[in-house]
């Protein structure tokens, strides 16, 4: 990663349940993204999603 801004970014591993999820819909990114932005909300309510490489959600902290 190259910058400032990414060296703070948390590497969160995603369910690799969510690619069998959404295999075969035709708007399969969108989806996927959203059964991801969910995943993060729930379990690390501290973050947030900012993107998506590979299998990793790339999320910072909430500011307070």
């Amino acid at each position: 990663m190259v910058g400032k801004q990414n060296s703070n970014l948390i590497k969160i591993d995603i369910p690799p349940a969510y690619l069998h999820i959404t295999a075969g819909y035709k708007n399969r990114g969108k989806l996927f993204k959203r059964y991801v932005d969910g995943y993060i909300e729930r379990s690390y309510p501290e973050l947030r999603l900012i993107r998506i490489e590979g299998m990793k959600a790339l999320c910072e902290r909430k500011e307070v």
